[in-house]
């Protein structure tokens, strides 16, 4: 269990008003006796007040049970901040950061940590204000002043990186992950995937400490309740998104309180909020890519197949749950959608969407080395192209509209965002769905993506499946007319094309990005032969930004 901070006792008052040392921020300013209960005290949430927390250590209503988010005030928290670096680049960093970056990063829903906790902890910590300013630089493409606050960040974590106490390693979390995100805007892809280890390590490690996990697995509470748990959910949707592109992580998320096989999803019957709705998408979409990791740990390592029962048992909790999920989505979709906003308009239907691709993901996890299997799946892969080019149809439209209302278009990376959207799903059929009318209108539709997602955009995934088809079809629909397609309606347009055979099918698909803006990217592919024989084969191309 997580330790409390220490403070001083508070002297008993002896008349009129008393001076509050200790307590949230809500109690102070109050001048009463705070209870210092975690994550929120009794004294505020029992008078139906927000409780502000203890700091950035302490909790607040993000991560007890109300669904508003504890936040210092954006103008008192800049006002604390600018008075530090007023008249300094810096400042020019941090405000652009307050005012863009920390709405646009989040990408369509709602999050703790960019709503408030950075904010919070920029307030206290040095380092952390001079790697928000940093990353505001980087988003608005100042990258002289981006270059001296990242240096100024690492300076002042040097300073306690001798320290082990709990404090400090909640700042080095937190800088850590704004590190990530600003090496990925430079196109420091390497260095950025380092940082993200390098918090995941963390991670794992407090958790060992705290008895949580024994493994090499990360748990996601499904509600947070502390600081770091704030930070696994932003460090495992990273994690995820890495992963689906084949990067394999050397720890494993899982959603739930414990690392006790087998799992258990726990789908409550409506959804309060988008935010929560997205939290259960991201657990099962996390628990397909763990479960599909076991398996090929198992088969490679020890050639089991079929595999342990315990694995077919988390396969069928996970596709239970799935169902619940869009049973819960459709139930709750009317309260969801009703103050109609852009986060409302968008996020129901990239739900929908990422729930598609885990239905496919789930169902496919224990296939050993079956690749045939994915065509058993194409009305999905029919139905993901068909809710991908809806959404994207929808902020092509959202996104003209306001070029004709002359809605001002912040400077800067404009189309970058560090969360998931339409790329990785895209990009998720592009590897697994061989018909070839559909895999070729991913290609479609990438072109039609507008922004940049973490390392990820439309011209740089076009770039990898154009090699992609070319390493894995070879010469095998040459005289074909071959007509890209969300729909198989029509069926002379599936029936008339042949099926690519095992023969031709890649197994893995990996791709390492370069170090540098101007270096080449590599797709590795390997396909199985059998009797244990493996073929692979490598191609590099080049990488936008």
């Amino acid at each position: 269990m997580e330790k409390s901070p220490k403070f001083s006792k508070v002297p008993a008052a002896k008349t009129g008003n008393r001076k509050v040392k200790t307590g949230c921020q809500t109690c102070k300013k109050r001048r009463v006796k705070c209870d210092e209960k975690k994550p929120a005290c009794q004294r505020c949430t029992s008078t139906g007040r927000v409780c502000d927390g203890y700091g950035i250590w302490g909790g607040g209503n993000a991560y007890g049970s109300s669904n508003k988010t504890p936040s210092l005030p954006h103008s008192i928290a800049s006002m604390s901040q600018k008075h530090r670096i007023a008249g300094q680049p810096a400042s020019v960093g941090f405000e652009y950061f307050r005012r863009y970056t920390s709405t646009k990063l989040p990408g369509l829903f709602e999050s703790g940590f960019w709503d408030s906790l950075v904010l919070q902890a920029s307030d206290q910590e040095p380092a952390v204000l001079h790697a928000v300013a940093a990353l505001g630089a980087a988003h608005k493409n100042d990258e002289h002043i981006s270059l001296v606050e990242y240096n100024k960040a690492i300076q002042h974590l040097r300073q306690s990186l001798n320290s082990s106490d709990r404090d400090t390693i909640r700042v080095c979390l937190i800088t850590c992950l704004l590190f990530v995100c600003i090496e990925l805007l430079r196109g420091g892809f390497k260095a950025g995937y380092t940082h993200l280890s390098t918090g995941l390590r963390m991670l794992h490690e407090i958790q060992r400490r705290d008895g949580i996990t024994a493994n090499n697995e990360v748990i996601l509470r499904s509600r947070a309740q502390s600081v770091e748990e704030t930070l696994i959910e932003v460090f495992s949707r990273l994690n995820l998104q890495t992963a689906l592109f084949g990067h394999v992580s050397a720890y494993l998320l899982y959603v739930g309180d414990t690392d006790q096989a087998p799992r258990v999803y726990d789908i409550p019957p409506i959804f309060s909020s988008l935010t929560e709705a997205k939290k259960h998408i991201d657990s099962l979409v996390n628990a397909s890519y763990l479960l599909a990791q076991q398996a090929t740990q198992l088969f490679h390592e020890q050639h089991l197949f079929p595999f342990p029962e315990t694995l077919y048992q988390n396969q069928n909790n996970l596709q239970t749950a799935l169902t619940k999920f869009l049973v819960t989505l459709n139930s709750s979709r009317k309260d969801l959608t009703n103050y109609p906003n852009w986060r409302s308009a968008f996020g129901m239907p990239m739900l929908t969407l990422y729930h598609t691709m885990a239905k496919i993901m789930t169902a496919t996890a224990l296939r050993g080395v079956d690749e045939m299997i994915f065509d058993n799946h194409l009305q999905d892969f029919e139905l993901l192209l068909k809710q991908a080019s809806g959404l994207c149809d929808q902020m092509l439209d959202e996104m003209a509209q306001a070029f004709h209302r002359k809605v001002a278009i912040m400077p800067g990376h404009n189309t970058f965002t560090i969360d998931m959207g339409f790329i990785p799903p895209l990009y998720y059929t592009l590897a697994k769905c061989r018909q070839p009318n559909l895999r070729r209108m991913v290609l479609e539709l990438l072109q039609r993506v507008p922004h940049r997602e973490g390392a990820w955009d439309g011209p740089t995934v076009i770039r990898m499946g154009k090699i992609l088809l070319k390493l894995e079809e070879g010469r095998f629909y040459d005289g074909f007319d071959i007509i890209p397609s969300c729909s198989l309606s029509d069926s002379s347009i599936a029936d008339v094309l042949p099926v690519l055979p095992i023969s031709q099918r890649f197994n893995n698909i990996n791709v390492a990005l370069p170090d540098t803006v101007d270096g080449k990217a590599t797709l590795f592919c390997r396909r199985y032969e059998g009797y244990g024989l493996w073929e692979s084969k490598v191609a590099e191309f080049d990488v936008t930004l």
